[in-house]
């Protein structure tokens, strides 16, 4: 009632799809249509040696030891773990049902062991077997046909605690990337005070100097499909894989 109030509505209720001419209409087989679809759209467009090379590479077991001694290896400090969660805002739970507002009234004591848990998955990688699900929710893409099932973008809910974690890794990272300037200047994005007006600045830079020069300005543009969900798949899997290469 209250998010009626305020004006925000629910995401209509799936009643039906349409696949290949025929009505999907149990609620179990439009789940598993809906799965299909977001499944194979993250390797529809790769080619097939590049699949190929991805299932031998997927074998390989993962070694997480390390003799690196850099500063970024070592365990996390309980300031890292407390800005990582004052830092999160009150989104969705994922299957563990741990919500932010949960860590954020966390005593002393708890956070404590939290930040042990922490650091002992940074250290082994053992990851809790909840950090690999997500709960996935179909939202319809505005003015596309309902009954598609290629009209609908996923939106994975994985546990808080993991992206407390994340957010503690990725920031330690950005530091050392930021501190040893191994980030090329010219990018703007996941970086803090720059945006894509930068580069849209940049632009205007070069078109204006060439009109003043009697120069041509070439610009070469590329629209990635799907691209929001390619780059949270990629992440995810990053974040999988990641302890192995640092």
């Amino acid at each position: 009632m209250i998010c009626k109030i305020s004006g925000k509505h629910s995401a209509q209720k799936i009643n039906h799809l349409h696949v290949n001419g025929a009505e999907v209409t149990a609620v179990s087989d439009i789940v598993n249509t809906l799965g299909e679809t977001f499944s194979g759209s993250s390797s529809d467009h790769c080619s097939t040696p590049f699949k190929s090379y991805r299932q031998n590479a997927e074998k390989n077991s993962i070694s997480f030891t390390s003799n690196n001694t850099e500063s970024y290896n070592n365990p996390f400090s309980m300031d890292e773990l407390t800005n990582a969660v004052s830092k999160s805002y009150n989104t969705a739970v994922g299957s563990d049902l741990i919500h932010y507002q949960m860590l954020k009234n966390l005593p002393d004591s708890a956070m404590d062991t939290l930040l042990g848990a922490v650091n002992y998955i940074w250290a082994t990688g053992n990851f809790p077997p909840e950090w690999h699900l997500a709960t996935v929710i179909p939202i319809a893409k505005p003015g596309k046909d309902s009954t598609d099932p290629t009209s609908y973008r996923p939106i994975a809910l994985t546990s808080c605690l993991c992206k407390v974690m994340e957010r503690m890794i990725n920031t330690r990272l950005v530091w050392y990337l930021e501190k040893l300037k191994l980030i090329t200047p010219v990018q703007s994005g996941f970086r803090k005070q720059r945006s894509t007006t930068d580069q849209l600045v940049r632009l205007e830079i070069f078109v204006r100097e060439a009109f003043v020069n009697k120069q041509h300005t070439v610009a070469i543009f590329f629209y990635l499909e799907k691209a929001r969900h390619y780059l949270e798949i990629w992440y995810h899997e990053r974040f999988i894989r990641c302890r192995s290469l640092w």
